[in-house]
């Protein structure tokens, strides 16, 4: 299960910028349908997926037929925006790391997942990411997640 890995930075007001930030450097690099970055951010309305980890992220994903490939795209922010929180709606994260998932079949849609939470609870590697370049940061993603 190959996946590729995309890091981008950018400025958002609010959680739906960013997240359609995320989904409009999916579409260009060809990965995702041109509508995918507003399809995520309709579902994080009714599906939050703030996590509240020793450094706040968000995992803004949806299921859609225009996947190509499985890709993350993470994107750091220059300042934190808020999302809800995906164990309680009523609670808020700050977070300035999106990682964004674009994954094609349901089953490995869990398996991803599943790799994903642990690489997030984990603040060293998150820390590492801050600190990398873009190029630097898409390797070390495939490092840490492929294994």
């Amino acid at each position: 299960m190959k996946t590729r890995y995309l890091v981008i930075h950018g400025i958002a007001d609010n959680n739906e910028q960013a997240i359609k930030l995320c989904g409009e450097a999916l579409y260009k690099a060809g990965i995702v349908s041109e509508n995918f970055g507003d399809l995520c951010a309709k579902r994080e309305r009714d599906f939050p997926t703030g996590l509240p980890t020793e450094i706040p992220t968000a995992i803004p994903h949806v299921k859609d037929e225009g996947i190509t490939e499985n890709a993350i795209c993470l994107l750091k922010l220059n300042h934190p925006v808020t999302f809800k929180r995906l164990d309680d709606d009523t609670e808020e994260v700050k977070t300035d790391m999106i990682f964004n998932l674009a994954i094609r079949d349901a089953d490995e849609h869990l398996a991803v997942l599943q790799k994903m939470m642990a690489f997030l609870n984990n603040p060293e590697v998150l820390t590492k990411c801050k600190k990398l370049s873009n190029e630097e940061t898409e390797v070390y993603l495939q490092e840490q997640l492929e294994s």
